[in-house]
Formats: structure tokens, C-alpha cells, sequence
């Protein structure tokens, strides 16, 4: 059978988005300690393997598409420029923290000496060393690696089955930092392009267009410096979604079943349940136990204990966010994309009767809220198609991450700007809807910085958090809420929905 060159316009797409895999690969290995020669060896040879390959896989329809619409492919090629480049400072960085020029936000001292993966490290040392009480937030306060602040643990044990390996493996901290930047770059792009190739179709290219502006986008970026699981949380499950509705519950239940330790993606678990996905909720509750199992056996019994009768006392009363209460903190609450931070917000306004117990209600009653909405989605998803079912679990997660009482802008706007590509790629483009799709685009990235801006203090700090946090919560909302368009809504569309076989 005859097989048509890849065209002009694949190999260039290729050959970009192997670069992006390679300097992903560049840090994973120079956590290895390789001389420089080495590394670049490696990395260009990630470079070179792939790109054939992909290049032939990528849709035929994007031949010529440089001829067809040369203003928008000129647009396109130097955004997703933009993005490589981006990359390739931020893991220089990541490889040397002498490189701090390339961080993401490079004139702020704080983002530049934090990193949410040390309080992962710290907590698998602890539980390396059999603490008793690995939760103790005085073993970590004023503890320093390096340029950075030690980050506090807040997660369940079983999320240290990840840095215990390269514990194991004898790593110390700069090279667990770095290759956990490389792990969580490469799976986080591997589920972005796995879920606009599983919506297929106009649709599914379309998403697939948009990722560099999802990827350049500072949610990710920052993210991705600091390390924090969050991005991976969404990704995971979402791409576990759409492998549960390719009928691969195993697969899918091994990523649910893990990225659920970050306790929000377990609004799909009530989905689940709600669409009757019984094969798919039971390998995710077995690979739960099975890696519970793992972390007892490896670690012991005191990160339970200490997660029972500590930890989980002080996130339910919660002592565990009380700087944010503090007056003074107030440009730490202005960035808190949650629900509930609503009140933290108000109460650094000087708005009386902001209490840690309406934090606490609002939690609780927007909780069910997220709920009801789950349930609402369960049912409309026979009617959905596939772009419609992706949007709806990420948005879904989003909402679900919004009731922690702390919800950082770089981590809480990434599920908005995921869902907002599949959005955009789903509707038909009119000159006024892509600056509407632009502008919205420019809300959701607003990740503001600490220092170096006007917005450092004042008004204009909760003004802007503002805008971002309604243009976020109206997005998520909207997707839930809509109708859906149909399977037959838009037959040349790739709109119809994947019907899982009975065969």
C-alpha cells in the first residue's frame, strides 16, 4: 500500500514538538550526572527518533495548511516557537538554579526560591528516617535546600511511593527536582496530546493546534518549576477518563487509582458511578488499595498514624491554612483561586465576619454543589460528544479542586486553560470569537507574581485575582451547564461520541 509523504507542514509540527520531548529528556538525564557531551548526545537523539514518526502519524488534512491560511500558520509556528524556547530556559534552570534569568518569573524571589516538589522530598526523607510524625510542620519551617524553601507536606502517604523511589535509587535533592520536572513535563504532554487524539477528528485537531498556547501558558510553566503534582493530578485522570470510554479500564484504572491521593479527582469516582462504569470504578479501587498496600509495607504504619491522628485534624479544622487569616498575608489570600479562599480574600479586605468557620461551611455547601453538577454531567454524558465529555471532565476537576480552602492561581488555572482549548477547538471560528477566545485566554494565564509588578500590593492585586478567578469559575460552570450539542449536532464535525464495543 502506497503511503504519502509527510507534507511540509507535519515534519515541521514534528519536529517542534520533538524538541519539546527532547529538552524534557535533556533534564531527566543530567539528573544522572552525565557529562555535557553526553546529555546533548541523548537529547538530540530524542530529537531525531521521534520525528519520522510522528510526522507520519499526524493528520493529512494539515497539508498545505500553510498555503490555505498563511496568516494564522505564520501565528501558529511563532507561538509554538515562543513555547519551545520558553522551555528551553525554564529547563536550564531546572538543570542549574544559577540560571535563575530563565525561571518563569525570573524578577520574583519567591517563585524563584520555591518549589512545591521539596515538601515531597522532605516527607520521603522523613519517612526514609521512620519519623514519627512526618506531618509536623516544624520539620519544616525555616528548613532550607539550596536556594529553596522547604514547601510543607500536605498530601496522603501513599503520594510518597514517587519520591521514595529515587530515594531508593540514592538521588539527592537537585537531581530528584530535576527529574521530576522531566517526568511530570513528559507525562503531562503525552496526556495533552493523548486526549486531543482520542476527541479526534476536526474537533481533536483543532486541540491539538492549541496545545502550544495551553503549554506556554503560565499555569504550566510555573507548575512545572515548582514541581507541584496538580498538573499531573488533572491529566492523569482526565486521560483516564477517555481510556475508560476506550474500554481499557486497567490502564485507566492504574492512573485514577493513583492521581485520587490528591484527594479532588475523586469527583470522578462519583461520575463513575453515576454512568454506571463499574469495571472502570473497580480497578480504580483496586489500584488505590494496591498502592496502599505498597506504601504500608514500604513505610510502616507512622505516616498513617500521624496522617490519622494529626494531620487530617488540622485540614478539617483549618489550622492547616491559617496564614491566610493573617492581615498582613493578605497578597497570599489575593491569589487564592478557590471557593472557599473567597472569604480568605474578604477578610484580608477587612470585611468583618470572615471566619475560619464560614470557610469551613462555604467548603462544605460548595462541595455539594460540585456534586450535584457531577451528577448532572453523569447524565447527559450518553448525549455528549467526545470533545463535549473531554471539557466536561476537566472542568468537572477543576470545580472539584476549587474547594480546598487553598487553591494557588498557578495550579487552580490550569484545568480553565486545558478546558478552554477544547472549548475553542469545538466552535466555529468567527473573527469576533477568536478575540473573545483570546482574551479569555489572556484571564486564565494571569498567574501574578509576588514581587516585581504593580500589583505587588493594593487593590489592583484583587482586581485582576479577581477577574481570573470569575473567568475561570463562569468557563467551568458554562461547560457543565450547557446542553449538549448532540451527536448529530455537526456531521462533518468530529463531534460524534465513542460508543464503548460490546463485542
Amino acid at each position: 500500500m502506497h503511503i504519502d509523504a509527510p507534507s511540509f507542514e507535519r515534519w515541521t509540527i514534528a519536529a517542534l514538538l520533538s524538541l519539546l520531548i527532547a529538552l524534557l529528556v535533556a533534564a531527566g538525564v543530567s539528573a544522572l550526572h552525565l557529562p555535557a557531551a553526553a546529555v546533548i548526545g541523548i537529547a538530540l537523539v530524542a530529537f531525531a527518533l521521534p520525528t519520522p514518526s510522528i510526522a507520519r502519524r499526524l493528520p493529512a488534512e494539515w497539508d498545505g495548511l500553510r498555503k490555505r491560511r498563511p496568516v494564522l500558520s505564520l501565528l501558529w509556528f511563532g507561538l509554538a516557537l515562543i513555547a519551545v524556547a520558553r522551555t528551553a530556559g525554564l529547563t536550564l534552570f531546572m538543570i542549574d538554579t544559577a540560571e535563575q534569568a530563565y525561571s518563569t518569573f525570573s524578577f520574583d524571589p519567591f517563585y524563584i526560591g520555591h518549589s512545591c516538589y521539596s515538601g515531597y522530598w522532605r516527607a520521603a526523607m522523613l519517612a526514609h528516617e521512620h519519623a514519627p510524625n512526618l506531618y509536623d510542620p516544624a520539620l519544616y519551617d525555616g528548613v532550607t535546600q539550596g536556594i529553596f524553601r522547604l514547601d510543607e507536606f500536605l498530601y496522603l502517604p501513599q503520594f510518597l511511593l514517587l519520591p521514595m523511589l529515587g530515594i531508593a535509587a540514592g538521588a539527592d535533592f537537585d537531581q530528584m527536582r530535576t527529574a521530576w520536572y522531566a517526568i511530570e513535563g513528559l507525562a503531562l504532554l503525552a496526556c495533552l496530546v493523548w486526549m486531543a487524539r482520542w476527541v479526534g477528528q476536526r474537533a481533536g485537531r483543532h486541540a491539538g493546534l492549541l496545545l502550544p498556547a495551553v503549554w506556554l501558558s503560565t499555569p504550566v510553566l510555573l507548575t512545572l518549576q515548582l514541581g507541584n503534582f496538580h498538573l499531573l493530578a488533572v491529566a492523569l485522570s482526565a486521560a483516564a477518563m477517555a481510556l475508560f470510554w476506550r474500554e481499557r479500564p486497567v490502564l485507566g484504572g492504574a492512573l485514577l487509582g493513583f492521581a485520587v491521593f490528591k484527594l479532588f479527582p475523586g469527583i470522578l469516582g462519583i461520575y463513575l458511578i453515576a454512568t454506571r462504569r463499574w469495571k472502570a470504578l473497580g480497578w480504580t479501587l483496586a489500584f488505590s488499595l494496591l498502592y496502599t498496600v505498597l506504601t504500608y509495607l514500604w513505610l510502616g504504619d507512622a505516616p498513617f498514624r500521624a496522617l490519622l491522628d494529626f494531620h487530617l485534624h488540622r485540614l478539617g479544622s483549618g489550622e492547616a491554612w491559617a496564614f491566610l487569616e493573617l492581615k498582613e498575608l493578605g497578597f497570599v489570600a489575593a491569589i487564592n483561586d478557590s471557593v472557599p479562599g473567597l472569604v480568605y480574600k474578604l477578610n484580608a479586605l477587612g470585611v468583618p465576619g470572615m471566619s475560619r468557620a464560614l470557610v469551613q461551611q462555604v467548603s462544605w455547601a460548595w462541595t455539594v454543589v460540585v456534586v450535584v453538577l457531577t451528577l448532572l454531567a453523569a447524565r447527559r454524558a450518553p448525549r455528549m460528544s467526545r470533545i463535549e465529555l473531554a471539557a466536561t471532565w476537566i472542568a468537572l476537576l477543576g470545580l472539584a479542586a476549587t474547594r480546598s480552602p487553598f487553591l494557588p492561581d498557578h495550579t487552580g488555572l490550569f484545568a480553565p486553560v486545558w478546558a478552554w482549548s477544547l472549548v475553542a477547538a469545538g466552535t466555529v471560528m468567527t473573527g469576533r470569537r477568536a478575540v473573545l477566545f483570546a482574551l479569555l485566554w489572556l484571564a486564565l494565564a494571569a498567574v501574578l507574581p509576588f514581587t516585581g509588578t504593580p500589583l505587588d500590593q493594593g487593590a489592583g492585586r484583587y482586581i485582576v485575582s479577581g477577574i481570573s478567578q470569575a473567568a475561570s469559575l463562569a468557563l467551568l460552570l458554562w461547560i457543565v451547564l450547557r446542553r449538549p450539542a448532540g451527536p448529530d449536532a455537526r456531521p462533518t464535525d468530529s463531534a460524534r461520541p465513542y460508543m464503548p464495543s460490546t463485542a
